[in-house]
């Protein structure tokens, strides 16, 4: 089978980084070493906001994403494209944060993490990603690759307080957003909850995204929750880890992207929950009264 058409397309990265005692989340874009990646013309996959397209960077496979759509008609903007995967970052960032507290808080009370994969607290893993842009020195022409979906008027007609707003620094000129993953390749997907659905466990793994969901919700002091959640195994094949990948989640002001239904996203989160043995385990405070005047952590479920 002939390789698909590709282009080869200069990437600036932005640098990450994350609060360790608040998870507070921020990207930073700098013109520090550009990296030259071959990215496919045509996407190979696509969700309902994002394309997925192919990505090699030094002999490594990785996946590219950007937005298409956000819910509405109109095509999605630089800017916009931009803002939705820089919140998508700080959801991705903001999980590995409580993850990385979750299993400390395991760890110290002898909870077992479960995983399809299991081994006690390797079980699961958030996704490494960064947040790239295609770019060039302001003294070449930029070209916008045919898998930005940009033609180069469309960068030209941008105002200058937007480009500016784009730059890395005043030496480049930067344009779309991508967000990168590590490839995966042909691995099982596990769907655990959607964006208003937050359905029962039926296994020990479903157990713990449930206890893990329960955790967030209240270590956030009630202002999150994660939705959408949804796990692929890792693309290295000796590993025992299954790897959280486009996660959403509802906050109170209902502004961390696509899919925030904000109060009532975490309402419909607080209606559904049904506690496992290990919420009770963890000492964390039930959700709920039930209808006999219990909590629901005292129902005696396993897991």
């Amino acid at each position: 089978t002939p390789a698909p058409p590709a282009t080869q397309v200069v990437f600036f990265f932005a640098k990450h980084s994350s609060d360790a005692k608040t998870g507070e989340q921020s990207f930073t874009w700098t013109a520090e070493n550009p990296v030259s990646g071959v990215l496919t013309d045509v996407s190979f996959n696509k969700g309902k906001s994002k394309l997925v397209f192919r990505l090699t960077i030094n002999g490594v496979a990785y996946i590219a994403k950007r937005c298409y759509s956000l819910g509405g008609e109109s095509k999605v903007s630089i800017l916009a494209n931009r803002d939705q995967l820089t919140k998508e970052g700080i959801t991705l960032g903001r999980t590995n944060f409580f993850l990385k507290n979750f299993k400390q808080e395991c760890d110290s009370e002898g909870i077992e993490i479960s995983g399809k994969l299991t081994l006690p607290l390797l079980a699961f893993d958030v996704t490494d990603f960064a947040l790239v842009r295609e770019g060039t020195v302001t003294t070449e022409s930029f070209i916008p690759s045919p898998a930005s979906g940009l033609a180069p008027s469309e960068y030209s007609d941008l105002l200058e307080a937007e480009k500016a707003e784009l730059a890395a620094d005043s030496n480049i000129l930067s344009s779309i957003t991508w967000l990168i993953e590590r490839q995966r390749g042909d691995v099982q997907l596990w769907k655990y909850s959607g964006t208003l659905d937050h359905p029962s466990y039926s296994d020990k793994q479903d157990a713990t995204i449930n206890l893990f969901q329960h955790y967030v919700y209240l270590f956030s002091r009630k202002t999150l929750v994660l939705a959408d959640i949804q796990a692929s195994e890792s693309h290295d094949k000796h590993s025992h880890t299954s790897i959280l990948f486009d996660l959403m989640s509802h906050t109170i002001n209902g502004e961390s992207g696509a899919g925030d239904h904000g109060e009532q996203g975490i309402k419909s989160f607080v209606d559904q929950h049904n506690c496992v043995q290990k919420c009770a385990q963890m000492g964390l405070e039930a959700l709920r009264e039930r209808e006999d005047g219990e909590s629901e952590d005292e129902e005696g479920t396993s897991g």
